[in-house]
């Protein structure tokens, strides 16, 4: 007589479910792993992109002759600065102006200010904050 096997045995479906579902868990591990890299990726991108510009709305302010300040940048993005004069110089009589490209006359001072900004990115549910020092030149009359 002879005996044929038509199946599989239990220990063999067992040992195929552990193997099976053991790959599964891999996956949605390195999966979810992706998906917050790419989120912290994201946010790091939409805070180095609004640098540039908030930097140059806080020099807009301390020309206004504002220490401190705060503000939004689009839906997702809130700053916060404050400045901290480090050197003056004497009373100039004539400074450079950025808008009309002339010389404005007058009694100027020249201030070098050490800026510290603060960045705050919230959005698709990742909050990230990023800290900045700079100085900045302005000037008062």
């Amino acid at each position: 007589m002879s005996h044929k096997n038509k199946g599989f045995t239990l220990v063999e479906v067992m040992i195929s479910a552990v193997i099976l579902f053991s790959a599964l868990a891999i996956g949605m591990l390195a999966y979810r792993t992706s998906i917050r890299s790419v989120d912290r990726i994201k946010a790091n991108v939409f805070l180095a992109d609004a640098l540039p510009a908030i930097m140059a709305m806080v020099k807009t302010e301390i020309i206004e002759h504002k220490n401190q300040g705060k503000g939004d940048y689009g839906k997702s993005i809130v700053y916060v600065w404050n400045s901290k004069e480090i050197k003056s110089s004497k009373n100039i009589l004539s400074s450079y102006d950025e808008i009309t490209g002339g010389l404005e006359y007058g009694r100027f001072k020249v201030i070098l200010n050490n800026i510290e900004l603060s960045i705050t990115y919230e959005g698709d549910g990742r909050r990230k904050n990023a800290l900045y020092e700079y100085r900045e030149m302005s000037w008062s009359s």
